[in-house]
């Protein structure tokens, strides 16, 4: 039996891997996007904030109730516009380059692992708009991203495509060979889906409805849904409306914008965002008229005799409110 040598050979060492510059990582520079200036931003709040002091003098209510209501609204209605100030994000076409008060942030594309939707709630009809994109790497790191921006529809579609649309071919081929996939507390497979402990085989679901930032399945009817999942609170949403498409036997986009990397359909886009614009058009009309009519029929009311009048204070504040919402959305962002 050979002797054992008194010491191992040394390990042959891999050739370093080259470090690649941030330019090479980044790739060329395709947009800037900053949110609209402060002071246009926060006209709508102070507007709507004089609006209610008025409308309470006028009715005779006490200075300092309307004082702390004014600027509860404001504030409230300030809080977005103030948290994005100083910021602004440059889209590369593998990365972005985050920029906050002097902080610079590098994030590539590649370097993804989650990505999270921050939603806000408008009426009914205008869907669910995507207020931010989280995006999650590697290392644990989260990186937010507000939309409300010039032109925050590419930026949001672009990074959408940049993040999401490689995490759902590896999930679609996961998916093929069998794995198991989890998007929080939701599991799923090849057979089916487990939401909340409850399984579904893909044959029982009968349709999947895609609207308002959520995911509806439907068992037999569609009229209760079997269950409904909230976009905003799992991870990477986008993959996984991804691969309800391709499970479920079918599937009802509502809002085409939410998806955008899946169906590569740019003519339904365009459809969805100039349907926002008219929703938000007519929401400035109606909520003019509204409050327009209010202002009149106090106006109409006032008796100079007695000195005295009926407030129309409910028609004022509810149409001063939808113009401003309508206004909004037309400033806001992308509608998902």
């Amino acid at each position: 039996m050979p002797a054992r040598p008194y010491r191992e050979p040394s390990p042959v060492e891999p050739d370093p891997v080259p470090q690649q510059s941030e330019a090479a990582r980044l790739g060329s520079l395709r947009s800037v996007h900053a949110p609209p200036p402060l002071r246009r931003a926060l006209l709508g709040p102070i507007l709507i904030a004089a609006l209610i002091v008025a409308i309470g003098a006028a009715g005779g209510a006490s200075r300092t109730i309307l004082v702390a209501l004014a600027a509860v609204t404001l504030a409230i209605l300030s809080w977005e516009p103030l948290r994005n100030r100083g910021w602004s994000a440059a889209l590369h076409a593998q990365g972005l380059v985050l920029l906050r008060r002097g902080t610079r942030r590098v994030v590539t594309f590649d370097d993804v692992n989650e990505v999270w939707y921050e939603i806000r709630p408008i009426h009914n009809q205008a869907g669910a708009y995507l207020g931010a994109l989280r995006l999650v790497d590697y290392s644990g790191e989260e990186h937010r991203l507000p939309l409300a921006v010039n032109d925050g529809g590419t930026l949001a579609i672009s990074v959408l495509r940049g993040c999401s649309g490689p995490l759902l071919v590896e999930a679609r081929r996961a998916l093929g060979e069998g794995e198991v996939l989890t998007f929080g507390k939701i599991q799923l497979d090849s057979a089916g889906v487990t939401v909340g402990g409850a399984r579904m085989m893909w044959g029982e679901i009968r349709l999947a409805v895609v609207s308002h930032a959520r995911v509806r399945l439907y068992r037999r009817f569609p009229i209760m849904a079997w269950r409904t999942i909230r976009l905003d609170r799992i991870p990477n949403p986008g993959v996984f409306v991804g691969l309800v498409e391709q499970c479920a036997a079918k599937t009802r986009v509502d809002d085409p914008l939410l998806v955008p990397f899946t169906s590569g359909d740019e003519k339904l886009r365009a459809q969805a965002a100039q349907g926002d614009n008219e929703w938000a058009l007519r929401e400035m009309l109606v909520g003019g008229l509204f409050c327009v009519a209010g202002i009149a029929f106090t106006l109409a009311t006032y008796s100079a005799v007695s000195n005295s009048y009926i407030l129309a204070w409910g028609a004022i504040l509810f149409g001063a409110f939808r113009f401003y919402k309508g206004l909004a959305s037309l400033l806001r962002g992308p509608r998902l």
